[in-house]
């Protein structure tokens, strides 16, 4: 590619994210989606999405994803590691999205509310993080899609041999990722507490921290990792999350009917508990454990990418949590009707 050329890709690029831009604003102005916003989840899902990023790369590859995603050239080995940044930036942002639903449905149980209408009112914008998600999701997968396509195909090869479990070198970028991660995560639920008692259907402690959740999920993991062997690579760890994750919803999808069976409120919140801690714990250890280390794994060049059992539970797993998230709207405003 020519410098005259490269100057011109560049210039398109800049025209295509201004237009998108002026777009988006427009939007907004207009107030057509007014009652889409969520500023605690944007905070956290933006915020949340660059922490991600950091804890599965460098601060020198994202910083060449961008140049790339913005017309510079490359290597194909190069232009494919890029592309894989912002496949993974796509997969953080819906899987944050669906766990920052589950966080703030979470927060809506556990507060005080004077009604039905009050609580009800806060689940439903709690889904809206997930809509964020997956906008950005969108976003990023353009991309990917355009430097997959400039990278001429030239994948990189699998290194021979089975791929070591392998927590990699603890780098400055990875312990700003993390730190930065349990920063936003704090300051969003300080964003929607806002001082205001903790006094709800469901405690918060309970929901996040359900101890059979916690050992389902937790235990579960760890065991059939270890059951998979370290040869897998981290493919083991997201195979363990994304199973035992699927075992907790199902679970407590059954204790939940038969607390209706049984016309137990006691039985259906403890189901309710349940499934939000199961699908949190889930989706954490998918987006801040095992995802990074599968991203290591391809930019160190130990495989050629991701796994399709990896890339299908990714998708699958913060659908199936946004479906429960509603199964257990119904299941908590339900209760509450019956008894008035």
């Amino acid at each position: 590619m020519t410098e005259i050329d490269s100057r011109s890709a560049k210039s398109w690029a800049v025209i295509r994210w201004f237009f998108a831009a002026a777009f988006v604003f427009a939007l907004i102005v207009s107030g057509l989606f007014s009652g889409l916003m969520n500023k605690a989840g944007l905070f956290y899902l933006v915020f949340g999405s660059v922490a991600a990023a950091l804890m599965g790369f460098t601060g020198r590859e994202i910083a060449t994803a961008f140049r790339q995603a913005a017309g510079a050239a490359g290597t194909g080995e190069s232009l494919d590691k890029s592309a894989h940044f912002w496949e993974a930036a796509a997969r953080n942002a819906w899987i944050l999205g669906a766990l920052g639903s589950a966080i703030n449905f979470t927060i809506a149980l556990s507060r005080e509310s004077g009604n039905i209408a009050d609580v009800s009112s806060r689940m439903i914008q709690s889904l809206i993080v997930i809509l964020y998600g997956l906008v950005l999701a969108v976003v990023c997968l353009v991309p990917a899609m355009k430097l997959r396509e400039k990278a001429g195909g030239k994948a990189r090869l699998e290194a021979g041999g089975p791929v070591r479990l392998a927590f990699g070198a603890v780098t400055i970028d990875r312990i700003i990722g993390y730190v930065l991660f349990a920063a936003v995560l704090a300051l969003t639920v300080i964003f929607i507490v806002e001082g205001q008692p903790q006094a709800g259907p469901l405690p918060m402690a309970k929901l996040l921290f359900h101890g059979p959740a916690v050992l389902v999920v937790l235990g579960g993991a760890i065991a059939l990792a270890l059951f998979t062997g370290a040869g897998a690579g981290a493919r083991a760890l997201t195979l363990g999350f994304a199973v035992t994750g699927l075992i907790a919803l199902l679970t407590g999808l059954i204790q939940a009917l038969f607390g209706f069976v049984h016309t137990s409120i006691a039985e259906i919140s403890a189901a309710v508990a349940f499934i939000i801690s199961a699908s949190t714990l889930t989706l954490f250890g998918l987006v801040a454990v095992a995802a990074p280390l599968e991203d290591r794994e391809v930019m160190e060049g130990r495989r050629e990418g991701p796994g399709p059992l990896s890339r299908f539970f990714w998708v699958l797993l913060p659908l199936l949590t946004f479906i429960f998230l509603i199964l257990t709207f119904i299941m908590v405003v339900t209760p509450m009707k019956q008894v008035r």
